[in-house]
């Protein structure tokens, strides 16, 4: 009985047959407009997403393979010569400058590995999060980076916090060279070295 008091209260007759039909075929046409608009608003949004998301992915793959790629060839390099010199040398230790070269190698690439994990879990502020640049705000490059004592000019820009240390790739595949000519290893395998500057 609620239900009729409640009918009687607003006034419409829900059994009237003169009613307007036109004003019912409006709010129908009205409803499944904006539903059809969300629906493509939704759609849109999932789409720019997935668009968004799949070229995101396709440039961290390439960043992240280009960091890492010449690190773990060098690191296979100085392993190589490493066992090499255990097996040709049984009677002598592995030099020492294989093994700090091995070790320095290895810190490189946890550092490397260290800055993309860090990239990761601190992305990079949108454009739209930004609203003044670098050089409105007189920004400097920190000490010791970039300076006179520092032989690579990027090296802030790869998150490598101690460039004088002379851990840089570049200056790692000098020393190697260096190993492999005091080693006198062949000429094949400085060559192969050699290639491995063209992966900075």
């Amino acid at each position: 009985m609620s239900w009729f008091k409640s009918m009687s209260v607003s006034g419409e007759d829900v059994f009237d047959e003169t009613g307007d039909e036109l004003n019912l075929q409006s709010k129908e046409w009205t409803s499944n407009m904006k539903k059809r608009i969300k629906d493509g608003y939704v759609e849109g949004v999932d789409a720019g997403e997935e668009a968004s998301l799949q070229a995101g992915f396709n440039q961290g793959f390439r960043e992240g393979v280009a960091q890492t790629a010449a690190v773990g060839r060098l690191k296979g390099i100085v392993s190589a010569i490493s066992c090499w010199c255990q097996i040709e040398r049984p009677e002598n230790p592995v030099p020492a400058s294989v093994t700090d070269l091995l070790q320095l190698v290895t810190q490189h690439e946890d550092r490397v590995v260290d800055s993309i994990k860090r990239a990761l879990e601190n992305p990079p502020p949108s454009v739209s999060d930004v609203s003044e640049s670098m050089e409105d705000l007189e920004v400097e490059a920190g000490p010791g980076c970039g300076g006179e004592e520092c032989k690579e000019t990027d090296c802030c820009q790869r998150a490598e916090t101690d460039c004088s240390s002379g851990s840089g790739l570049s200056l790692l595949l000098q020393r190697c060279v260096d190993v492999a000519t005091e080693l006198r290893l062949p000429q094949e395998l400085i060559a192969h070295m050699q290639e491995l500057k063209s992966f900075q």
